[in-house]
């Protein structure tokens, strides 16, 4: 029987610091070693390498070595990635890829994603990631233009059965936290196993009075009914506390100093005397696969999930304003700006099922996999919700002395409701183990609703994609691919409306090479894309659908390289440009997408115990958005190192320590009508002991 699966090699394990340089063993020129592992979002059963797209895995050891704590931290050293524009948001995970966002899922079904019910993920309770970039409409129907990241989540494994782990971490950032994770069996042939993973975790953020505390429990449970047939079914529950990060100021006093110097990369305009956050997410759900034998099985997946979230956020307008709402320096409005207040009090609700029939056929010519399928999807958010409550001035250069101000909120009932059926069929073919061809076709229905005005939205779209790829005996792959995608955004706009539907449609051309001469890969992609509807910032921190098209283009490079069995390297490179075409026929800069951005890690095993090295990350210039204070300036470029080092202390017992941005460096992670500060120095050390 094969289970929807998702697959990484030997090398990606090795290559990210993986303790054990004989995992790097992968002769060049053979096919990297397959791992199943349910919860994939890749119906087609198809390696990541040998896919035509750009698409990858991170395990769990690469999650693990990078000292990743936060879902946007995946996007340092991957190419195609812009991560944290819009700064270390210790509530939000902010992504883009190929210049604009990416759609998130957990354990291959979509997650809930409008505004506040946007769920965080527990790192520690995630056995992996996959990255899809660029558009994408094939694995579950609505998704934004910039790819897709699924989260798969830990589950019993009968090969674990009997072991654990404890960890425990902290950091300068009054970082603490404690996690355990054990997988048992509950009969005497090991048929029905559970796993139960559980973590606190705390944190102070970036900017003054502002922390976060995670408590995390994920139990889960694997019957296999038969040889042919099983069953897991997963839940979690996760409570966040906090006070919220407030890292929107003005671009006078931070791009541009003032006669009073630069605005302090830890100044709160917002409220922490006041604001909070309180958010609990729990979700259960399920995966069932059959095998009927002949190539054919049957698979279903499930997901339910709840958020309640209690928000309070006060933020700082970009600058002040002249009779005509126009910006003005800060100078002009005695370094003073006006404060809004963001509040959401609701619940959102939502179910998802997807069901399909998967025939794999081969002979000596052909191998071929064909996927039918249907899914359905529901969500409910019934909340209180403002994005524009008042609280009075702040001064950008002595926030404290406003803390505590009497605010004024009124916030109305928003009642959404918004459903999407989907039909799609996909088939992969290889022939004489040389052409790859893959083609694809889906339909979807989707009914948007905002209750109480009245509003509603009903599309109906079929998404194509289709791909061809050329494997050769000298492991140069080269591929091209369409693909489509297709999203009706939930919420209301800035202008009180619910959004029109964003359609994406995008070409890609690359190759994907093993070398014989040294263990690794090296991938090349560039690909052009055409945004309809794509979501665009007022200015106030309100969104639209924009009336232009944007064209985005670019270039990824990504190279992993075992050197030797004691030195392992990443390199990643981008180059984006994304523009919009306005009506009047001029272009204009995205905000917040450096055209340039270039990682590399190292890591060497020093002994059998300690393996350690260095990263550096750079990020290019940016620009600002057109019709702010400084409409079209650029944001400097900046280069951070990173060190990182882990040692083997026995059999069971493992320290690792992670630094980041060494060299505590201030600057930009970009602006857009606002600026945002990048995350400082963090240095988190971790003990686990296994058993």
């Amino acid at each position: 029987m094969k289970n929807k699966t998702f697959h990484y090699s030997a090398l990606t394990t090795a290559l990210l610091l993986s303790l054990n340089p004989a995992l790097a063993e992968t002769q060049a020129g053979e096919m990297l070693e397959e791992i199943n592992v349910v919860g994939s979002m890749n119906k087609l059963d198809v390696q990541p390498f040998n896919q035509a797209k750009s698409a990858t895995v991170l395990d769990n050891q690469t999650l693990t070595a990078q000292g990743i704590e936060k879902a946007d931290e995946i996007a340092r050293y991957q190419a195609g990635f812009t991560s944290q524009v819009f700064g270390s948001d210790i509530n939000t995970n902010w992504f883009r890829v190929r210049g604009t966002e990416a759609s998130q899922a957990i354990d291959g079904m979509p997650a809930l994603s409008q505004g506040f019910f946007t769920p965080q993920v527990e790192m520690y309770g995630v056995e992996g990631v996959e990255v899809i970039k660029g558009s994408d409409s094939m694995a579950f129907g609505a998704s934004n233009a910039g790819g897709l990241i699924n989260y798969i989540t830990k589950r019993p494994n009968k090969e674990n059965i009997g072991k654990g782990e404890i960890t425990t971490h902290f950091g300068n950032k009054n970082q603490r936290g404690i996690g355990a994770d054990y997988t048992g069996s509950l009969n005497s042939d090991d048929s029905l196993h559970y796993r139960l993973v559980s973590r606190y975790s705390h944190a102070d953020g970036e900017w003054n009075g502002t922390w976060s505390e995670n408590y995390y429990i994920a139990p889960s449970l694997a019957w296999d009914i038969s040889d042919k047939t099983n069953l897991t079914v997963l839940t979690s529950y996760l409570k966040t506390v906090g006070v919220p990060s407030s890292n929107f100021l003005p671009q006078d006093g931070t791009l541009i100093p003032t006669a009073q110097g630069r605005i302090s990369s830890h100044a709160n305009l917002g409220d922490p005397t006041q604001d909070y956050e309180k958010s609990i997410s729990k979700s259960v759900g399920y995966e069932f696969n059959h095998d009927f034998g002949n190539g054919l099985s049957f698979s279903q997946n499930y997901r339910y999930q709840i958020i309640d979230n209690r928000h309070r956020g006060a933020y700082a307008y970009p600058s002040g304003y002249d009779a005509n709402w126009n910006p003005i320096p800060l100078a002009q409005s005695n370094y003073e700006v006006a404060r809004a207040v963001v509040y959401n009090n609701g619940t959102a609700k939502s179910h998802s099922v997807d069901n399909r029939l998967s025939w794999k056929y081969s002979n000596e010519v052909i191998n071929n996999t064909l996927v039918a399928g249907m899914d359905y999807r529901n969500q409910k958010f019934d909340s209180l919700y403002t994005l524009f409550g008042t609280q009075g001035m702040v001064n950008v250069y002595d926030p404290a002395a406003s803390y505590g101000t009497a605010a004024t909120i009124n916030a109305p009932r928003v009642l959404i409701k918004s459903r999407q059926s989907g039909f799609y069929l996909q088939d992969n073919v290889i022939l004489w183990d040389t052409i790859g061809l893959s083609a694809g076709v889906r339909h979807d229905r989707v009914r948007n609703s905002e209750l109480a005005s009245e509003q509603n939205v009903r599309k109906n779209h079929t998404s194509y994609s289709g791909s061809v790829m050329y494997f050769n005996d000298l492991g140069l792959n080269p591929y091209y691919a369409y693909t489509e995608s297709f999203r009706v955004p939930t919420g209301l706009s800035g202008n009180a409306t619910l959004y029109k539907p964003n359609i994406t449609k995008q070409h890609e051309v690359g190759i994907k090479y093993m070398p014989e001469w040294v263990d690794g890969t090296i991938s090349v992609a560039l690909f052009q894309a055409k945004d309809k509807g794509a979501l665009v910032n007022q200015g106030t921190g309100a969104t639209v659908s924009s009336a232009d098209p944007i064209k985005r283009k670019g270039v990824e490079v990504q190279a992993n390289l075992n050197v030797t069995e004691k030195l392992q390297t990443l390199l990643a490179y981008t180059y984006v440009r994304s523009v919009t075409e306005n009506a009047n026929g001029s272009k204009t800069n995205t905000a917040l997408i450096p055209k340039h951005t270039l990682s590399t890690r190292v890591a060497y095993q020093f002994s059998d115990k300690l393996n350690a090295g260095v990263g550096i990350r750079y990020v290019g210039k940016s620009v600002t958005a057109s019709g702010s204070l400084y409409s079209g300036y650029q944001v400097p470029s900046s280069t951070v190192v990173d060190l990182f080092a882990r040692y083997q202390i026995s059999e069971n017992l493992a320290a690792q320590v992670n630094i980041d941005n060494l060299g505590n460096r201030k600057y930009l992670a970009g602006c857009d009508y606002y600026c945002y500060y990048a995350e400082g120095i963090s240095a988190v050390g971790n003990l686990s002991y296994k058993f």
